[in-house]
């Protein structure tokens, strides 16, 4: 029951800092790696229907919890070069090394965090068997979806 509330609330928090601006990218249809690989969202909601074992949930709320730390520190470091780049760019003469520079920086943060994701994703994927990978695809399938 805790173990089962952790991973609900390991899960809730990932979804609060990951799935808003993932949506907000592209449609699942449009999304290749929609197709193959396996939100943590389904595969909690699915959990029974694909016979996801103590051991398997246990392992998607480390990895869901780990993220999330990793995650949440990406995004103040991100923050911080956002605000630095608005920084210089505010004033009546930009110095465009800087900006550059600076923009990088905030590139570098946006890929780490969607690096982040794609190696939850992958990790989330592993831990099931290709059984279950198959029912959790049917399933999705059948709800429309992402």
């Amino acid at each position: 029951m805790i173990r089962s509330r952790a991973f609900v609330l390991a899960l809730a928090a990932f979804t609060l800092t990951t799935a808003l601006p993932a949506a907000a990218q592209t449609p699942a249809d449009d999304d290749p790696l929609a197709r193959v690989l396996f939100a943590p969202e389904l595969l909690m909601q699915h959990r029974r229907a694909i016979g996801l074992t103590d051991e398997q949930r246990d392992a998607a709320s480390r990895l869901i919890q780990d993220l999330q730390g990793r995650v949440v520190s990406l995004q103040w470091e991100l923050l911080d070069e956002m605000e630095s780049l608005n920084e210089i760019l505010e004033g009546p003469r930009v110095d465009l090394d800087r900006a550059l520079d600076r923009f990088s920086g905030v590139l570098d943060k946006e890929d780490e965090i969607k690096r982040l994701h794609l190696e939850l994703l992958v990790r989330l994927k592993n831990l099931l068997t290709p059984e279950q990978q198959e029912e959790l695809a049917r399933l999705r399938d059948e709800s429309g979806g992402g």
